[in-house]
């Protein structure tokens, strides 16, 4: 298993990618055109970079950096997010998940986030992101999608990277964490 950071995708490694997340991230029900519309809408952020783990140049997991200022409680916060978190369906409880989480937060600390943000199904993997110090934000987070629909949203989950005040903070208050332009 080799763990691959890439700040630009390839024509090619990106159409690989789309293959693997229809393959690997969407239920068949997910996969019909009108859900995969609105998933245009609500999750169309640019990528800062992608990590994508290959086995004998084979994908078999992937997922997406992203960062940008926002604000709570009228404080500038630098926000980091993970997007489309995907193992191989053959390849899942492996570990490889948590290797690209660990290297994901690594990468994000480094890049000055106060705190990381992803959107989960916590139910069904929340104890994976647990492992890797996220917590269930337990409260709406909003954003703006991309035709300028508001969201609101109650799935989210965060870490603390640089700002355990900030963390905490975002925690306890009742202010809503607003994303900006995109749930990533």
């Amino acid at each position: 298993m080799e763990i691959r950071f890439f700040s630009k995708l390839s024509t090619d490694l990106s159409q690989k990618l789309h293959e693997f997340e229809l393959d690997n991230f969407y239920s068949d029900e997910q996969r019909k055109p009108e859900y995969l519309a609105e998933e245009a809408d609500r999750f169309f952020s640019l990528p800062r970079a992608w990590l994508v783990v290959f086995e004998k140049e084979q994908i078999i997991g992937r997922v997406s950096l992203h960062r940008r200022k926002v604000k709570f409680e009228k404080q500038d916060v630098i926000l980091g997010g993970l997007g489309k978190v995907c193992t191989r369906r053959d390849k899942r409880r492996q570990g490889i998940a948590i290797a690209m989480l660990e290297e994901a937060l690594r990468i994000l600390k480094e890049w000055g986030c106060d705190l990381v943000y992803l959107c989960a199904n916590v139910k069904e993997s929340g104890l994976l992101y647990a492992r890797a110090g996220f917590i269930p934000l337990n409260k709406p987070y909003t954003y703006y999608g991309r035709s300028g629909k508001f969201y609101e949203e109650s799935n989210g989950m965060i870490a603390a990277l640089n700002s355990p005040r900030v963390f905490e903070a975002v925690l306890k208050s009742k202010e809503k964490l607003h994303l900006g332009r995109g749930n990533w």
